[in-house]
């Protein structure tokens, strides 16, 4: 790893998760050929012209730019907006698919739920800071809404071609 660091900003919930994820440390070091990493790798370029590295702010985590023999980060120290926004969606994603896992099982549980939640949380390194079980709460029944929507549609096509 390098002491090159790019910043990206995002909900508590979502930076403990991402943290624990990668090893429980900061900057975070990305395990290697994790599609964050290869994205990472995609998304640095040189630091342009007359621009100042940016300093870590309030609610950014800090990752590590891994080195690969093709793409040093003394020179490739640097991502955009768009590259940021990319990293931070695709973090987005990994996260949804790991509440889904975790939690669809219940599904039908009900009152039990928000104690999963709070396992959940407890397991992937994430400390209640007031916003936390709310979000989570809310990504995973959004979740669920999507998925006993589609599952209506395709059983309703399946009456309709079967009649």
């Amino acid at each position: 790893m390098s002491d090159y660091c790019i910043y990206l900003k995002m909900p508590s919930y979502l930076r403990q998760w991402f943290i624990h994820r990668h090893g429980g440390g900061e900057p975070v070091k990305l395990i290697r050929g994790s599609i964050e990493s290869k994205m990472l790798k995609r998304a640095t370029v040189p630091l342009p012209p007359d621009t100042v590295p940016l300093r870590k702010q309030e609610g950014e985590v800090a990752v590590s730019i891994p080195y690969y023999k093709s793409h040093d980060p003394r020179v490739y120290n640097h991502i955009t907006e768009t590259g940021k926004r990319a990293m931070v969606e695709r973090i987005k994603d990994d996260f949804d698919l790991d509440v889904w896992d975790y939690l669809h099982d219940f599904g039908k549980i009900g009152r039990q739920q928000k104690e999963l939640i709070y396992l959940f949380m407890e397991q992937r390194g994430i400390r209640e800071d007031g916003s936390c079980w709310d979000a989570i709460a809310k990504i995973y029944q959004r979740l669920r809404h999507i998925y006993l929507t589609n599952n209506r549609q395709k059983s309703k096509r399946l009456r309709e071609r079967n009649s």
